[in-house]
């Protein structure tokens, strides 16, 4: 069962801390072209201690701020949400966390977060405000719920039932609803909407990359300048797997170009998360067992082909 929640961001941070190692640089292959890559072990950033295995289950970016999240259990993110400041350059090594409460079954902990960025419906907030982050977490009865990060510490408020379980959930702005990635575990993966009010399933799914784990929404240009491809909605799906699957797309369910597979970089292990900076051309490809954020800078739309390994072909976790 799985828990889905809100995370108001604002006052009551942790204090901010200097670290992020880079473990590995080299190129990421896709759709015909090689880009540069950096690999940023973030092991310890949650608790700081390099014992804890802290692997970036869940990620959204908004307004400058990579938000991470993992794990509830003390020897992973202890309930705790970590923000990155990327920069330009993508570097990692600028963060501070965040103290979450407690949700049906003990600390939060989300597998995937999101920001509903459109000012009404769940998880919204008012211009000038704390920013919300919605997120999914593995334990007790599935439901959506809100943290308020102003008030460290505090316990999950608003809870909402919610079914399927789901591995991520991102915010649709184009289409005024949630997406959710259903549980890729078994291979076989869809897309699902929520309502943005009530978060009840909507009727209409689509299925996508085996093993499928995360999702970001990213606007037409941006696909369709990775892909080279024509895109027919407003905003795209990036969707990443357990089995280095990488694939576009559009809000109707249609593929853009070949999915991809990005095993040829060695150091991904098992993706689980991607979030995507379009101002600064990057893309962060969260890798759980890898406890690594690996992230991707790839040029301007107006010039761009991106990322080429041919179409994907559905492999067991190394």
């Amino acid at each position: 069962m799985k828990t889905i929640l809100s995370v108001l961001v604002g006052a009551g941070l942790a204090g901010a801390a200097q670290a992020g190692v880079v473990s590995g640089t080299g190129t990421l292959s896709l759709y015909g072209s090689n880009y540069g890559v950096t690999s940023w072990n973030i092991r310890s950033d949650a608790t700081g201690n390099p014992a804890h295995v802290f692997g970036a289950e869940g990620m959204t970016f908004h307004n400058g701020t990579l938000y991470v999240s993992h794990d509830h259990d003390a020897n992973r993110a202890a309930g705790r949400l970590v923000r990155y400041t990327p920069g330009a350059a993508g570097d990692l090594s600028a963060f501070n966390t965040i103290q979450m409460g407690n949700g049906p079954a003990g600390l939060w902990g989300p597998e995937g977060i999101t920001i509903n960025t459109s000012g009404s419906g769940y998880g919204s907030f008012a211009p000038g405000a704390s920013v919300r982050v919605t997120g999914i977490e593995t334990r007790g009865a599935d439901s959506f719920g809100i943290f308020d990060t102003g008030a460290p510490g505090s316990n999950m408020i608003t809870p909402v039932s919610a079914s399927p379980a789901l591995d991520d959930i991102a915010w649709v702005g184009s289409l005024n609803s949630f997406v959710g990635v259903e549980d890729g575990s078994g291979d076989t993966s869809f897309l699902r909407y929520f309502d943005a009010n009530t978060m009840a399933v909507q009727s209409s799914s689509f299925q996508v990359i085996d093993g499928a784990k995360g999702i970001a929404v990213v606007s037409a240009a941006f696909a369709q300048a990775l892909t080279g491809q024509t895109v027919a909605t407003a905003q795209a799906f990036l969707v990443v797997g357990e089995f280095d699957g990488f694939a576009f797309y559009d809000t109707n369910g249609a593929s853009i170009g070949l999915a991809q597979v990005l095993n040829a970089y060695a150091p991904i292990n098992e993706l689980e998360s991607v979030a995507v900076d379009e101002a600064n051309n990057l893309i962060f490809l969260g890798d759980e067992a890898g406890t690594s954020i690996h992230v991707v800078q790839v040029p301007a739309p107006a010039g761009f082909a991106l990322l080429g390994l041919g179409a994907l072909v559905a492999r067991r976790r190394r």
